[in-house]
Order: structure tokens, then C-alpha cells, then sequence
């Protein structure tokens, strides 16, 4: 009887015990984001709990994942990436799979705080893959909002659109997840989506999403100063009111930081904002604070912006002597740690200060070299894509290789193989029934098209949109050429051009070439040399060629119908040019 009573008490101690070690856990998730110094402190004190309730293996993973996201906000990038990376592995060890999305999620956020997308996007593939497998909603609407962000500061809009919007749609049933391990506040995502907006140059939808926000979410601590940093820059771009009251409002919370990084990047954020208006002398005070702490705790990647960003108010307020040896400091950190979007940047800067100057010869050598480095940014751009994908591929391969092993181990093999060929009998009989109904019915012209060559052409477009290659559409009006010698031209166009070029005819009897890996001043030689090729069978004609580029929220036909756009408008200006030399 006692032995049950001392059992029924303890187990009394016990319940509210473990409630408030969640709580505190709890608590300690939304410290992080506001006051990341003081969540430090509450996670080594639960660290160190040595009293007879013990944390499970699930909740020592959950404080070990907060203070991975605690690292990352004081700016301690190394140690974050060497926390997740042991602990995704101890997690997949221990089969508590659903708290590895969380690491993956940390590491790829160090890495991207580094710069390093290479590294960072397909640990953040891997993160949503196994979110969704998972149903982890909590991983899935960071490891979203993450690549959203990557995607943006690499120029892929769309994708990042997609992202940021899963995200937000997503962030309500995060509230309902069984067992809670990290989730950053709603704001963040908005944050995101904001500067999404406004590198679109959409700075009104960009200034109204945060002004909602900060009402919506009572955001506090190092949230309320980013969130207030973020809406004074907006309101600058948008130039609806006034920032200076927004500014100050942002100084006033820098209290609220303890650490001497966070500081350092809220002081670069707000000399950014003293350079916009004017205040050239606050800037250069508060980026060579910045500068100084960048330096001593060896922030590479930030000691390179804020050297840049220095360098370029220095120059406004034409002091060149200052400002070159740290230009070329930036420019010199940029080439040796492949930073090519900072190295765009410098040179632009340069470039910009001597047209000021009136020295264009100078200007043009800094705009040579900015081209350049962009094109080594979209060689990366694309590297990483490919890596992206192949990285995908693979792991399909091991899924599907998986499933066969699995299938064999239940022996259902022979049953499968079965159901196969019946299946590709049954697509096969349905193939055939299809082609001899459209032999048996004459319908309205169509495309000229075939059901192949479309397939091949939605694979490429596809496939560059996804990697991130050229790919350009030339459109040529055929109305002056001879029917029969249409075969003619079709033979020399694909002596001209190279194999993995694609010539098709639209229904207007219109010639289009989807040259892939083609830049525009590629397609520019191509078009040319295809004019020579047409001028024998133009009967004195002109010819008339339009081209368009590929972009993310291209089709087929609206790639098509901006070619359509581009000829139209070169007609126009060969009849004035034309009307113009006869007067």
C-alpha cells in the first residue's frame, strides 16, 4: 500500500515536472529570434539538469536544435554547421528521423549565410523532401522560406515566389504539429517576401506587407529592430512618407541587441539608410564600427559588404584616397572566395563614381569587368542548378531502388512484373485506337508540330528554366518565300545551325528556332547569317526576323508571341527609316 502511494506521488511530481521542461523549451523557441543572447542562457541552464527528471533522447535533440538556431542568429556560422551535422546524424541513428529536416535546415542557413549556395540548396532539397515525407509542417515552412530567400538573392523570382507563398499558406497548420521542435514567427517569412517585392521593384506591395505585419504580429526584441530597419528602407524605395521617424524609431531598439555582431550588422543595415538621405558622415561612422567588429571576429563574407558599402559612401562624399584601397580589398576578397555577385557590385560602384567624374574611358574598363563577373555569376548560377538536379536525380534513383528491393522482400515481384505488361498492353491498344480515330477525322488545320518534337521542345524549356541556361527564339516570316522552295530553305537552315537547335513551323506557316546555351549576342551572328541564307529566296523582299529571350514564366507560345512583338517593331522602324531617307 505505502509502495502505491509513493508510486501515485511521484508520478504526480513527475507530470507537471515534464510540462513545464516543454513549456521552458517553448519559451526558449521564441527567446531565439527576439533576444537570442538571453535563450543561450535558458538553454545551458536546461543543458545542465541533473535532478531525477531526465530529458528524453527527443527533447535533448530539440535543445541541441535550439541552440543550433541561437548560434546562427549571434553570427557563429562555424559552430552551427558542426552542431547540425553531427546531431541530423545522432537523430538518424537514434530513428527519430523527424528531427533531421531541422538540422539540414541550420546547416543550410550557415551555409547560406556564408554565401556558399552550392552547398546550402541541396541540403535545403533534402530538408523539404523529407518534411513532406515526414509530415514535419514546422521544417517544411523554414526549409521554404530559406531557399525562398536563396532563390531571390540569386535572381530566380518565380521560384522563390512559389517558395515564400507555400510557406505562408503553410505557417497555420504548423499550429496543430503533434510534438513542437523549432519554428522562427510569421514575420520572417514576410520579411522575405518583402525584399522579394522589392527587388521586383514592386516597393509599395513591399512597404504595405511589412506595415500589415507589424500590426498582425506584435513582433518584439531583435525581430521588432530588423522588422523596423526593414519598413524604413521600404519606405525610402517607395517614397510614400517620410523614413527619418522610422529611423529613429530603429535606433531606439538597438538596446535590445547584446552581442557585438548583431550590433555590427543592425549598424550597417541603418549607415545603409543614413546613405540613402544623405547623411554621409553618420554612414562612415557607423560602417567603420561595423567594419572594426567584422574584422575581429573574421566575418569574411560581411567584412567584404561592409567594405564595399563604405568604399561607395566615401566615394559620394569624394574622398577617393580612403575609399580605393578598400574597394580594391573588397574586390580582391571577392575574386579569392568566388563571391562574383559582390565582385558585380564593386565594379558597378566604380563604374558609377567616374561617370560622375566624366571619365568614361575609366567607367567603360569598370562596366568591362562588371559584365564579366556577371557572366562568371550566372555560370555559377547554373553549376549550382546542375548540381541541384542531378542531386534530385539521384535521389529518385535510390527511392525507386528502394522500392524494388522492397517489393522483392515481399514477393510480390512476379505479380508486379505482371500487372506491367498488362498496363503497357492496355497503354499500347489505347495508342493505337487514338491514332486511327485522328487518321479517320479531318479537323481544322493544326500545328505542324508533331507530338514528339512537342514533347522535346517542353523538355528543353523545362529543363532551362529549372538549371537556369540561355535559351533564345528566333521567328521568321516566310510570307515572301516560294512554297517550293521552302524545303530548300529548311535544308539550309539546318546546315547553318547545330544539332541540339530545334526548327519547327507554326500554324501562320512562320519558321521558329529554339537555339539553347544561345546568349543574345550569339543569337544577334545567328540571325544574320540566316538573312544571307534567305536573301536568293526573298523575290527582293526584306526579310523580317524577331527573336525573344526565355524567361521563368515563359510558354512556348508567349516566348513566341514577344518574338512576334520584336519583328513587328523592327518592321516598323525599317519603314520609318525607309519613308524617312525618301523625303
Amino acid at each position: 500500500m505505502i509502495f502505491r502511494l509513493s508510486v501515485l506521488c511521484l508520478t504526480f511530481w513527475l507530470v507537471p515536472a515534464w510540462a513545464s521542461t516543454q513549456d521552458r523549451l517553448d519559451t526558449v523557441n521564441t527567446l531565439v529570434y527576439q533576444y537570442p543572447s538571453q535563450a543561450l542562457i535558458e538553454i545551458n541552464k536546461l543543458d545542465s539538469i541533473t535532478s531525477q527528471i531526465k530529458l528524453s533522447e527527443a527533447e535533448k535533440l530539440r535543445l541541441t536544435l535550439l541552440r543550433c538556431e541561437t548560434l546562427l542568429q549571434l553570427g557563429d556560422n562555424e559552430a552551427a554547421i558542426n552542431l547540425a551535422r553531427m546531431n541530423e546524424a545522432k537523430a538518424k541513428l537514434l530513428k527519430l528521423d523527424q528531427a533531421r529536416p531541422y538540422f539540414l535546415n541550420c546547416m543550410a542557413a550557415a551555409f547560406s549565410h556564408y554565401g556558399d549556395y552550392r552547398q546550402a540548396l541541396p541540403l535545403l532539397d533534402s530538408s523539404i523532401m523529407l518534411s513532406r515525407e515526414l509530415k514535419q509542417p514546422q521544417s517544411l515552412v523554414n526549409g521554404l522560406r530559406l531557399r525562398g530567400i536563396i532563390d531571390t538573392q540569386m535572381d530566380s523570382y518565380s521560384s522563390a515566389f512559389e517558395d515564400l507563398g507555400l510557406a505562408s499558406d503553410i505557417y497555420a497548420d504548423t499550429q496543430s504539429q503533434a510534438v513542437n521542435w523549432v519554428l522562427p514567427p510569421r514575420i520572417s517569412i514576410t520579411f522575405a517576401m518583402s525584399q522579394l517585392l522589392a527587388k521586383n521593384s514592386q516597393f509599395n506591395p513591399a512597404y504595405q506587407i511589412l506595415a500589415k505585419a507589424l500590426v498582425r504580429d506584435d513582433p518584439k526584441g531583435k525581430v521588432l529592430l530588423t522588422a523596423s530597419i526593414l519598413v524604413a528602407k521600404m519606405a525610402q524605395f517607395n517614397r510614400s512618407q517620410s523614413s527619418d521617424q522610422l529611423i529613429k524609431e530603429a535606433k531606439n531598439l538597438l538596446p535590445e541587441l547584446e552581442t557585438a555582431f548583431e550590433l555590427a550588422v543592425s549598424y550597417k543595415d541603418i549607415a545603409q539608410l543614413e546613405y540613402r538621405r544623405e547623411n554621409y558622415s553618420r554612414a562612415i561612422q557607423l560602417l567603420e564600427i561595423s567594419l572594426h567588429t567584422f574584422i575581429k571576429q573574421k566575418s569574411t563574407i560581411e567584412t567584404l559588404r561592409t567594405q564595399r558599402l563604405l568604399a561607395q559612401v566615401l566615394l559620394t562624399s569624394d574622398n577617393q584616397a580612403r575609399a580605393m584601397p578598400l574597394m580594391n580589398q573588397a574586390i580582391a576578397k571577392s575574386l579569392q572566395t568566388s563571391k562574383y555577385h559582390e565582385l558585380v557590385l564593386c565594379y558597378q560602384v566604380l563604374s558609377d563614381y567616374y561617370v560622375r567624374l566624366g571619365n568614361f574611358e575609366q567607367a567603360y574598363h569598370y562596366q568591362l569587368l562588371r559584365f564579366d563577373a556577371a557572366e562568371n555569376t550566372f555560370n555559377f548560377i547554373k553549376d549550382t542548378r546542375l548540381q541541384q538536379l542531378n542531386t534530385r536525380l539521384s535521389r529518385q534513383q535510390i527511392v525507386h531502388s528502394a522500392l524494388g528491393e522492397h517489393s522483392h522482400m515481399l514477393g510480390h515481384h512476379t505479380q508486379f512484373k505482371s500487372e506491367y505488361i498488362l498496363l503497357t498492353l492496355f497503354i499500347l491498344l489505347a495508342l493505337i485506337a487514338i491514332r486511327q480515330r485522328r487518321k479517320s477525322t479531318k479537323l481544322a488545320p493544326a500545328p505542324k508540330i508533331t507530338s514528339s518534337l512537342e514533347q522535346k521542345i517542353d523538355k528543353l524549356l523545362g529543363h532551362s528554366k529549372l538549371v537556369g541556361f540561355n535559351l533564345s527564339l528566333i521567328l521568321i516570316d516566310c510570307k515572301h518565300i516560294f512554297h517550293a522552295d521552302l524545303p530548300l530553305l529548311h535544308t539550309r537552315l539546318e546546315n547553318l545551325l547545330r544539332e541540339q537547335d530545334i526548327v519547327t513551323t507554326t500554324i501562320d506557316e512562320e519558321l521558329v528556332i529554339l537555339l539553347p546555351h544561345t546568349q543574345e549576342k550569339g543569337t544577334l551572328k545567328i540571325i544574320e547569317q540566316i538573312k544571307a541564307v534567305m536573301l536568293p529566296l526573298q523575290q527582293g523582299h526584306r526579310t523580317n526576323i524577331g527573336y525573344a529571350k526565355l524567361q521563368q514564366q515563359d510558354s512556348l507560345e508567349s516566348l513566341i508571341k514577344r518574338a512576334k512583338v520584336k519583328l513587328l517593331m523592327l518592321k516598323n522602324r525599317k519603314q520609318v527609316s525607309l519613308s524617312t531617307v525618301t523625303a
